[in-house]
């Protein structure tokens, strides 16, 4: 929101000031020379820097996207090894339950069961 009460007015007073300077005069840049309005300058100029803006700050987000992605591998492997450590000490603490051998059982009755 305050980018574009800041962007907002800067445009519209560019956009009235290329309105207007609409005489075309001579201009030059080192040996190269055209006739031009000083207010389609401005505009070419503005589109310019708004373009390399855009450059820039692509750039800057491809490496934050690049630092992001590593980072989440690094949450999804932590995660695992997490989940695989608390499995281990579930198994330390509740052992599965084994087979009681059958010389250890307890005797069978021969008595007839109540009815």
């Amino acid at each position: 929101m305050l980018r574009l009460l800041v962007t907002l007015p800067f445009l519209l007073g560019l956009i009235v000031f290329s309105a207007c300077n609409q005489d075309p005069i001579q201009m030059w840049f080192l040996d190269w020379g055209w006739k031009s309005s000083v207010g389609v300058l401005t505009l070419v100029v503005a589109a310019a820097f708004f373009l390399l803006g855009a450059v820039t700050v692509w750039f800057a987000e491809l490496r934050q996207r690049g630092r992001a992605r590593r980072a989440e591998q690094q949450v999804r492997a932590l995660e695992e090894q997490v989940a695989e450590l608390r499995r281990q000490q579930a198994e330390t603490y509740n052992p599965p339950p084994t087979a009681v051998p059958l010389s250890t059982a307890l005797p069978v009755s021969h008595e007839a069961p109540l009815p």
